[in-house]
């Protein structure tokens, strides 16, 4: 599995998107990052991008249906650490729209990976 081959950048690679999904939900000015799609579309997107490299680092270790939940889990739980710090943040509000659909996209992503990295078959058994 090449996530393991690669586990130290697999690492760097989540505390990078961390740290940016920090900066960004609580900087004073909302970024304006994703200006052509809708704000719930942005949170999903962020959101599900997260939970694909939780899930990266959390695979060779734990397999695949525990790595789905606790990447989904991982992201949606750290979604609402970064709305809670936004209390804190004047010019932000935080917004019960904005952890639904960090939720929700961090919740497909999940599935999608755990139905593509299933068992694969191989074409010579009968």
């Amino acid at each position: 599995m090449w996530a393991g081959r690669f586990r130290g950048l697999v690492i760097v690679a989540n505390l990078v998107y961390a740290a940016a999904l920090l900066v960004l939900g609580v900087v004073p000015d909302v970024p304006k990052i994703a200006v052509h799609i809708p704000d719930f579309a942005a949170h999903g997107f962020a959101y599900a991008g997260h939970t694909m490299l939780l899930f990266a680092l959390l695979l060779p270790s734990i397999g695949r249906g525990k790595a789905a939940v606790f990447a989904v889990a991982g992201a949606a739980l750290y979604g609402s650490l970064v709305e809670v710090l936004q209390f804190f943040q004047p010019t932000r509000t935080v917004e019960i729209g904005d952890l639904v659909a960090n939720s929700i996209g961090a919740g497909i992503a999940a599935m999608i990976l755990f139905l593509v990295t299933g068992p694969r078959t191989t074409g010579g058994a009968r």
